[in-house]
């Protein structure tokens, strides 16, 4: 989570298994104490919708979305890769999406390609080398990004929140914000969980 007061970026981060859902409002708070101001004050809410974990993504933005509703203020939409990419400079990012395959987005010379839930090695295939390569799925993958020509950035598996709160400074400058109702994840595979089939007693 950041907080972006002017031209000051407040973050709270942390590697969290579960519970989740209970970190992030204390957060919100906590930050909006340090700066001096109160979550009343907001401008707006940005959240990054996808893609990413399921139950990540549905924590963040049922988050996102009760605050901005709770204060009357518009959402913003981001992408969790485009932020990691713009962050690090790099050309590639990638999240791990476990099963042998990642979440990629790419731009180079101009060109780009994704978002796609794909093997590695299609993504790679999208790159010249040389270029470099951010996010955690560059990082479970860093020896074939080499084999490829590639290297990894600098902190590639930082979640960029500090970039994604500038974007969405600057996107709801702009007049880019939502009703938080219309907050929605950007999933790019289905989930693997499924709804319970029909036992009906005889």
């Amino acid at each position: 989570m950041a907080l972006r007061v002017g031209e000051q970026v407040r973050v709270r981060t942390a590697r969290v298994v579960h519970g989740s859902d209970a970190l992030l409002l204390p957060w919100a708070e906590e930050l909006c104490a340090e700066a001096g101001i109160r979550l009343q004050q907001l401008d707006g809410v940005g959240v990054a919708v996808g893609p990413g974990a399921f139950t990540g993504l549905r924590v963040g933005l049922a988050t996102a979305s009760g605050l901005a509703l709770a204060l009357d203020r518009p959402a913003w939409a981001g992408s969790s890769l485009e932020s990691r990419r713009l962050r690090a400079g790099a050309d590639l990012a990638l999240l791990d999406a476990r099963k042998g395959r990642v979440y990629a987005l790419a731009l180079q010379d101009g060109c780009a390609q994704g978002p796609g839930d794909v093997p590695p090695e299609e993504a790679l295939g999208w790159m010249r080398a040389p270029f470099v390569a951010t996010g955690e799925g560059a990082v479970v993958y860093a020896a074939q990004v080499a084999a490829a020509g590639g290297r990894l950035a600098v902190e590639p598996d930082d979640p960029a929140v500090d970039t994604l709160v500038r974007l969405a400074a600057e996107g709801l400058a702009r007049g880019e914000g939502c009703d938080a109702a219309a907050l929605a994840p950007a999933y790019l595979r289905p989930p693997d969980a499924k709804p319970p089939k029909d036992r009906r007693i005889p």
